[in-house]
């Protein structure tokens, strides 16, 4: 099978009809040779990840906007020419006879600009900063412009820049199973974290794979997620709301800490997702985990005060995790948020309402954006004086080699 045709097939359907890269490159990679697979990962998420800067090295040399077809055909070669540091004569005569089969009017002009970026390289950047770490880090003007504004050029320019570095993959210790000594004895292949007292990093390839993630002795979780759950500060025998649950990595994780001693109710709006806690609660071996179909912003069905602690992982614009899911990259607008800001305020408020006296609410994102995080809290504290915040956190992306997180400890009195 001709790589390079996978290759476009899936950034087609991840750029233009907005299939999940994950997704879309596990069913692609299927019937594909072990030793070809990395090549075409390589491919895909590199384009994705660099596309602003790669449509930039080739959009001046193209008379009008060419066919979506043919644009997407040209970003994946001009990665592979600059960045992948193909052989020319490879790539080039390859791309012209695919666009032959693709949208054949536009062969000569894709071959004409791939000769002319080869013999060029990298186009130079513009001068001004934005504009120039925007396309060098591939991230939209408007995003690089926010960051700047709400955190600052030095921080603006390490996330940016931390985005373009592949992170790591962290397993957390299941502690109720298990422990890190035991497990690092067990393969070179863990290796403990700086960080975080119950993580792991893994380094032998597909962790879901393993024994000890089959028998339930480890969870894939970010170090930065992993912050979330002990933030909550839960206790044996104690009631806990998950408002947002699924999958059911934080849930678990709070199962973990309480020894499978107390309730968690777990909800999710959609019943498939439901599922997947329930999933997770059984490969964990946790009885103290409830999945329940509710729709956050509406928890009639419990009596108010009834919680001792209470999650608000709310649904956000995702711009900590951008490391990790290009296509978010490729495909977000400013706009997103303008839905999600209204909605984050109702389900911080119906979660509210659930907190008893003197019982904990915690609200985090995996966003960088002051306007659903810090910003959120202030409207909640302005509009509920029975709270106070006992502790405000953001980590950047490039403060742990991790996910960007917000979260804030506050509590009901």
């Amino acid at each position: 099978m001709n790589i390079r045709k996978i290759s476009y097939d899936c950034l087609f359907d991840i750029m233009i009809n907005h299939t999940y890269s994950n997704l879309c490159l596990r069913k692609a990679l299927e019937p594909i040779d072990e030793n070809k697979r990395p090549y075409i990962t390589q491919c895909v998420y590199g384009t994705l990840e660099n596309y602003r800067y790669v449509r930039w090295c080739w959009c001046d040399l193209v008379k009008k906007e060419p066919h979506v077809k043919t644009a997407v055909l040209l970003d994946m070669a001009v990665f592979e020419l600059l960045w992948l540091k193909t052989p020319a004569y490879a790539i080039i005569n390859e791309c012209v006879t695919l666009m032959k089969h693709i949208h054949k009017h536009d062969a000569g002009m894709v071959n004409a600009v791939l000769r002319n970026v080869h013999k060029r390289g990298k186009r130079l950047l513009p001068n001004d900063p934005d504009e120039k770490l925007s396309i060098e880090t591939s991230h939209p003007l408007w995003l690089v412009k926010m960051w700047n504004a709400q955190y600052g050029p030095e921080i603006c320019v390490a996330i940016c820049k931390g985005n373009l570095k592949p992170r790591k993959l962290t397993a957390r210790i299941n502690t109720n199973q298990t422990t890190k000594d035991v497990l690092l004895a067990q393969t070179k292949y863990f290796q403990p974290s700086q960080y975080t007292e119950n993580a792991l990093i893994y380094t032998g390839g597909n962790i879901a794979h393993t024994k000890w993630y089959k028998q339930g002795d480890i969870s894939i979780q970010d170090e930065a997620s992993q912050l979330i759950a002990p933030l909550l500060d839960p206790k044996p025998n104690q009631r806990i709301l998950d408002v947002c649950s699924a999958p059911g990595t934080k849930a678990a994780h709070i199962g973990e800490l309480i020894h499978d001693q107390g309730e968690i109710i777990c909800l999710d709006l959609h019943e498939h997702r439901v599922e997947l806690i329930k999933q997770s609660a059984q490969r964990l071996h946790l009885r103290s985990i409830h999945p329940m179909c509710m729709d956050a912003c509406h928890l009639d069905a419990f009596q108010p005060n009834s919680f001792d602690r209470v999650l608000c992982d709310v649904p956000c614009s995702g711009y900590g995790t951008l490391s990790r899911k290009s296509d978010i990259k490729y495909h977000m607008e400013s706009s997103d948020m303008d839905t999600l800001i209204p909605l984050q305020k109702k389900i911080l408020h119906a979660a509210s309402v659930m907190v008893k006296s003197d019982g904990i609410l915690v609200y985090s994102t995996c966003t960088l954006n002051k306007k659903e995080n810090e910003k959120q809290i202030a409207w909640f504290l302005k509009t509920h004086e029975d709270f106070t915040c006992i502790k405000e956190q953001t980590v950047f992306p490039f403060t742990y080699d991790c996910d960007g997180f917000y979260m804030a400890k506050l509590i009901k009195r």
